[in-house]
């Protein structure tokens, strides 16, 4: 009995795991888009806005970026420069790879270290959003979790490849291979 629920505990995990940028990101963004086409509406219609939706939809749209971000690193679709590691030879363009890839991780960790001292900070000065009343500190914990799933993702990459890098591939590859 316990080996089936630690069995759907597991596949849950792997659900998440495999879905959880692209299933928030759609609901998010879903959300984006009506509010806006609400406001849009009934600006246009009844000349006034709702300005709580204008305040929502500017949270949610940063956290679609940063969900955005996560999901291009999970499905190798980040934007890179390659030009000139491309006309490395295989060895130097996974060498040049790792350095990259090590000073993105370290910056990621830069900015969540200070992203977090500054969410401490913005705790005992309680500011608020100007319409919600939304303490600040909360909407401002978008940038550490979105950081610190990018980087997530990032070391998941190496794990899952066993420490090798990604190379990236020339899109006639990439089409075929999804």
């Amino acid at each position: 009995m316990e080996a089936k629920g630690s069995s759907a505990f597991i596949k849950v995990i792997r659900f998440i795991d495999n879905k959880f940028e692209e299933i928030i990101g759609v609901i998010v963004l879903a959300v984006v888009v009506t509010l806006v086409f609400a406001g849009v509406s009934l600006r246009l219609t009844l000349k006034s806005g709702m300005p709580w939706q204008e305040e929502i939809s500017r949270i949610l749209y940063v956290l679609v970026v940063y969900l955005g971000a996560s999901f291009g690193m999970k499905s190798k679709d980040h934007i890179r420069i390659t030009f000139l590691v491309n006309m490395l030879p295989k060895l130097g363009q996974k060498i040049m790879r790792v350095i990259t890839d090590i000073v993105w991780a370290g910056f990621n960790i830069i900015i969540i270290v200070i992203s977090l001292r500054v969410y401490q900070n913005m705790q005992r000065f309680l500011g608020e959003s100007a319409v919600l009343r939304i303490p600040l500190h909360y909407i401002f914990l978008i940038i550490p979790i979105g950081f610190a799933l990018l980087t997530l993702r990032l070391i998941q990459g190496y794990v899952q490849r066993k420490g090798r890098p990604a190379l990236d591939s020339p899109p006639e590859e990439a089409v075929t291979e999804r």
